[in-house]
């Protein structure tokens, strides 16, 4: 319980520093404090892919211009801990990717119109001289299994974001799909930290490890690992908006941060979404309603994209 209340009153901790900063940089004047101070806050919960990539600074961006009375924030956390937040009522809104850990979320009423919006995919990363042989696998499964046996015989290291985050329970999934369990192993690393910083203890090791493509396209040009394995169906990496439920939670800024979501599936968001590019590389690809491609077609994901169509056309 203790833990709990403590890690409750670091974030507010940090939602209210953050605020401070913000607000000090709309000026001196009094005029403009006061043009702050009524400025409604969304507080968002991401994964740190989104953050590093420079994809929610797009959309804040283009957001404000148009909601010039409502301010975007985020704490960008793996996907875990982002919905964790969520559940004690911490942020207005969650941007994550791992869908099981989102459906338990919204079933549980948590979350409320959970809506795909985004997505990437996986790479496996290595060294160029790719010691284990990754880029001659013909499934993802394959890739991990040789990993796995260079690792056994001392030829190969494998890093793990180990934070609970989407990409580490992606990884997880994909050791499950293989049949191996390399927790524990000397070769096997776990950072605990965010994407950015985990692609870097990779490159240093010149070992192999997972990571969304949009990360890597941001970072490519800072490390010496190559992608020696993508296109499995497995790796597809979706993106989903969930709004936190108000009637659990009554404080939160809800009005607002269905707003916000409202502009990223709406035709101008999903733009942004699709032409952000690092180094000329678009990093996603825009997905609101495109059954087609994401293969979701699930009930809840046709109701809730009925549900954001029904609020564009209105």
């Amino acid at each position: 319980m203790g833990k709990r209340l403590a890690a409750g009153v670091l974030v507010v901790l940090l939602f209210v520093s953050l605020y401070l900063v913000l607000t000090a940089r709309q000026g001196e004047s009094g005029e403009a404090s006061q043009r702050s101070a009524r400025r409604v806050i969304v507080r968002v919960a991401t994964t740190t892919s989104l953050d590093a990539s420079g994809l929610l600074d797009t959309l804040k961006r283009e957001f404000e211009i148009r909601h010039p009375g409502i301010e975007v924030v985020w704490v960008a956390v793996g996907t875990g801990q982002a919905l964790e937040m969520a559940r004690r009522g911490d942020v207005d809104l969650v941007l994550t990717h791992d869908r099981e850990l989102e459906d338990r979320f919204i079933s549980e009423g948590y979350g409320v119109h959970g809506v795909t919006f985004a997505c990437n995919e996986f790479y496996v990363l290595g060294p160029p001289e790719d010691p284990a042989g990754v880029s001659g696998a013909r499934s993802a499964a394959e890739a991990f299994s040789r990993i796995y046996s260079a690792g056994e015989a001392g030829r190969a290291v494998f890093v793990s974001r180990g934070d609970n985050s989407g990409t580490h329970l992606k990884e997880l999934s994909l050791w499950s799909s293989a049949g191996l369990s390399p927790g524990g192993k000397p070769w096997y690393r776990e950072t605990g930290q965010g994407m950015a910083q985990t692609l870097m203890v990779a490159d240093q090791l010149r070992a192999y490890t997972l990571c969304d493509s949009s990360t890597y396209a941001a970072f490519a040009s800072r490390v010496g690992l190559k992608v020696l394995f993508r296109g499995d169906l497995s790796l597809r990496n979706f993106y989903r908006a969930i709004l936190v439920n108000p009637e659990r939670f009554p404080w939160v800024s809800y009005s607002a941060a269905h707003e916000f979501v409202k502009f990223v599936v709406s035709p101008e968001g999903q733009r942004a979404v699709s032409e952000h590019r690092k180094g000329g590389l678009q990093l996603f690809e825009a997905c609101f309603g495109r059954f087609d491609v994401l293969e979701l077609g699930g009930p809840y994901e046709r109701e809730q994209v009925e549900y954001w169509e029904k609020q564009l056309s209105g």
